[in-house]
């Protein structure tokens, strides 16, 4: 066995095939993007195209090592969502999320059964591991999704904002010959309407992407624990001994446990070791920002004048360093505890995003000891730290183009596409995949109806406090007037207090009668303005991915091989495969066209 390899030149043949594979990648997710708002879509049908369920053109280890890397550009992408999130509006919604995340998870599931089972005929097991595999939703498909529609929204944005500020300065243009001097009232308007644009909440960071990503989060766990019960499952139904029953019960707890503990300890461990840490002495900041005026860089031997040392790329290599290593850490500890990798590596972006602002009462390195609060950090100062912008300006461009399209190919690699077209696969799973569409887009009727909820819950306290508290009033009346020792005065108490708590009973009932107009109509309102958000939510959701790939082929098994059977026959196996890509070519499609028609009509009101 050599030991080394021996280097050659490679065929000219992989070198062409492989070139247009990452060529044709990129222009193939420009034309999508243009023509369906939706590149997903090109990038897994050219990985189809490629790869084993066609033409075969990429040898089976390419087909491997693309999958790797296109791996990796799932973890940075999931990571990168972390760094972008708003972790306050984050917790503030967790129950929101929650509730979200359990509407998608047991729709697919209760749909499954109803049709595979009762409509199809299918196992009780098999409608079971299909719609587990279509209850999980594709975290990297809807943050790529998520990320190449803002970036399309912005630069529409900035085209019509170029076209009226053009506008703009033509009219004055125009007006000056007929006035007496410049006037200063058309530049003020052009500044407030920039500055009002530049204010502007981000989709990622507003309130409904906030929601979208953490119910997205959660779903993948709850997928990554079915996807470990699946081989259990299959075990148990060939073998139905006290010990597969004990193996279930930590398979399935297992995955939760880790990911509950990992939530909680996480945000202990950053805010009072991770934290203290980086900003002991204004250490983080030293070394994570570039050096400035009032601020040098690193250690006393790279501040001296024109040594060169802290420019912005420097300061990146120590982000990069740091991203790299909680990164790392984080997956390694999600996986070896039994999670998933995805969810460690969005974790690590939130430490990294709530280190890199700092604390209350932090100056920096150079100035006095006078204290500077987070709200009023300058502008400049959060910039420098931010591992966001470091994310995008070195590793951005890198996974755009490289690892997410192989990603996505990798997902085309998986489908079996000349079994999907027998007659009965095709009308059957077309069903299936409309009926798993409307599942995800129930999603959004926790959001439609989360403030007429809060609306009603308002109004059921308010009444329920009119009504406790007289009643209060006159048992503490009723009290003090058969007291002993006020026994003389006591007869008139009740004949002189109850006309005054009935007055003050009146007057609240009064008043609610007289604003129930104005709030009955304040539940349709709110519906009705929530109605983008929701829509989006839902059709934020539909995507599966590599989630649902995992479960259907693990509870597919393999069937050439010696040992228990999968929980899943050919037949349920394929209408998964259908709706799995239906689903995820119909969610980024649908996703483009809802943001691009409504635009801030999405993430407005309550939800930005």
């Amino acid at each position: 066995m050599p030991e080394a390899l021996s280097y050659q030149q490679p065929p000219l043949v992989h070198l062409l095939v492989a070139s247009s594979f990452i060529y044709l990648l990129n222009v193939a997710r420009i034309l999508a993007d243009f023509i369906l708002h939706g590149g997903v879509v090109a990038e897994i049908a050219l990985g189809v195209v490629y790869g084993s369920p066609l033409a075969a053109l990429l040898p089976i280890h390419w087909e491997e090592t693309f999958t790797v890397l296109g791996y990796v550009g799932l973890v940075l992408v999931v990571f990168e969502g972390g760094l972008s999130s708003n972790l306050p509006m984050l917790l503030s919604n967790l129950p929101l999320s929650t509730a979200c995340a359990l509407v998608g998870i047991g729709l697919p599931i209760a749909f499954s059964f109803a049709l595979l089972t009762a409509g199809f005929g299918y196992r009780p097991l098999e409608a079971f591991a299909a719609g587990a595999a279509l209850s999980s939703t594709s975290l990297g498909t809807t943050l790529a999704a998520l990320n190449t529609v803002s970036r399309g929204r912005s630069v529409s944005e900035e085209s019509s904002d170029t076209v009226k500020v053009t506008s703009c300065e033509a009219t004055e243009a125009c007006s000056l010959p007929t006035t007496r001097g410049p006037s200063p009232a058309p530049r003020a308007d052009i500044s407030t309407m920039h500055k009002q644009e530049n204010d502007r909440t981000p989709l990622q960071q507003s309130r409904i992407g906030t929601v979208l990503i953490s119910a997205a989060i959660i779903d993948d766990i709850v997928g990554l624990v079915i996807a470990a019960v699946i081989p259990a499952l299959a075990a148990l139904n060939a073998d139905s001994s006290q010990t597969s029953h004990g193996n279930l019960t930590w398979t399935v707890i297992r995955p939760l446990l880790s990911s509950l503990l990992i939530a909680a300890m996480s945000p202990v461990i950053a805010r009072f070791v991770l934290r203290p840490f980086f900003w002991y002495r204004g250490l983080g900041e030293l070394w994570c920002a570039p050096a400035r005026i009032d601020k040098p860089w690193g250690m006393s031997m790279f501040a001296e004048v024109g040594s060169g040392w802290g420019t912005q790329a420097h300061a990146d290599a120590v982000k990069l360093f740091l991203m790299v290593c909680a990164v790392s850490a984080m997956a390694a500890i999600s996986d070896y505890s039994g999670t998933s990798v995805l969810y460690g590596a969005y974790i690590a972006g939130l430490i990294l995003t709530y280190l890199s602002h700092p604390p209350p009462c932090h100056a920096s390195p150079s100035d006095g000891p006078r204290p500077i609060v987070n709200d009023s950090q300058p502008k400049e100062r959060l910039d420098a730290l931010s591992f966001e912008a470091t994310f995008v300006r070195t590793l951005g461009p890198l996974q755009d183009n490289v690892l997410l399209p192989l990603f996505f190919a990798s997902i085309g690699f998986a489908i079996p596409f000349l079994d999907l077209w027998n007659p009965t696969i095709i009308w059957r799973g077309i069903v299936y995949s409309v009926l798993m569409c409307l599942a995800k887009l129930a999603v959004g009727l926790p959001i439609l109806l989360n403030a007429p909820l809060v609306h009603c819950t308002a109004l059921l306290w308010n009444g329920l406090r009119r009504s406790v508290i007289p009643m209060l009033d006159r048992i503490s009346a009723y009290s003090r007037s058969t007291a002993p020792r006020i026994e003389t005065s006591g007869a008139a108490s009740p004949s002189q207090g109850a006309p005054t708590t009935e007055k003050m009973g009146d007057r609240p009932s009064t008043t609610a009668c007289q604003s129930s107009s104005s709030k009955a109509r304040a539940p349709s309102s709110t519906i009705t303005a929530s109605a983008p958000a929701a829509v989006f939510m839902g059709v934020a959701m539909v995507a599966r991915g590599e989630i649902g790939l995992l479960i259907a082929q693990l509870a597919r098994g393999d069937p050439s091989a010696s040992g228990p059977a999968g929980l899943l026959s050919t037949e349920p196996f394929l209408l998964c495969i259908w709706a799995i890509l239906i689903c995820t070519l119909v969610g980024p499609v649908s996703l483009g066209i809802i943001v691009r028609k409504w635009g801030d009509r999405v993430n407005a009101g309550a939800w930005g």
